[in-house]
């Protein structure tokens, strides 16, 4: 924390402001969520290349380029999310909950003020994840219509949202090889067994039916 403190009044000093070491140190706080040799080399960049104040926001701007998170932007994010029970889509957590506030709006047809309040929302809920150290969690959200969800799962995982074995689990076995092909996953592809799967899956539910005979047997 010392290393920070001294490289925020550096890099104030050398932008020509003059910050108190209380205001330092409440600023420092808020950066150690992120790794502190990100956040010092973002410094760096801010001190070469901004002529404006070192504000707390300018310099998570620059660890976040240094650093980027994965989170869609919200114009992205209202884009990704499917308007129907049909698409498939692989969101985040912050899109599932900033919809839930929209989705009323969306129901009575008013698309614009369904989008004017996710924007906002997932705005709301992005910063506060951020400034709280929360790092985006992605999951699968399947549709109705089956042809469009290996390519929804093959972006995922080539975009590092889902692991292969996470999307391979939600596939026919017939359809695995040409979705970790289609995701840049050769690899797997060629060392993918229909049998493992097929196994795996059926491991699943005998161990899906015991937890329903126990739960039976608690409820009696």
């Amino acid at each position: 924390m010392q290393k920070l403190l001294e490289n925020l009044a550096a890099t104030a000093e050398l932008m020509g402001q003059q910050i108190s070491p209380t205001a330092l140190a409440v600023m420092a706080k808020d950066l150690s969520v992120y790794p502190q040799n990100v956040v010092i080399e973002a410094l760096g960049m801010l001190r070469r290349e901004s002529k404006f104040k070192m504000t707390l926001a300018a310099v998570i701007e620059k660890v976040e380029q240094l650093q980027p998170d994965g989170r869609p932007g919200a114009d992205e994010a209202w884009a990704m999310i499917p308007k129907d029970e049909q698409t498939s889509v692989v969101m985040t957590e912050e899109m599932a909950e900033a919809m839930g506030i929209a989705q009323p709006l969306l129901n009575d047809g008013d698309k614009i003020a369904a989008r004017m309040a996710f924007k906002e929302a997932y705005a709301r809920i992005v910063e506060t994840n951020k400034r709280n150290g929360i790092k985006p969690s992605w999951f699968p959200s399947l549709g109705h219509n089956k042809e469009g969800r290996d390519s929804a799962l093959a972006d995922a995982v080539r975009l590092g949202r889902l692991t292969a074995n996470h999307a391979i689990g939600l596939v026919a076995p017939e359809k695995v090889v040409p979705m970790l092909q289609s995701a840049g996953a050769e690899k797997l592809a060629l060392e993918y067994n229909p049998e493992d799967t097929e196994k795996a899956r059926e491991n699943l539910a005998r161990l899906r039916s015991m937890l329903g005979m126990v739960s039976d047997r608690v409820a009696s």
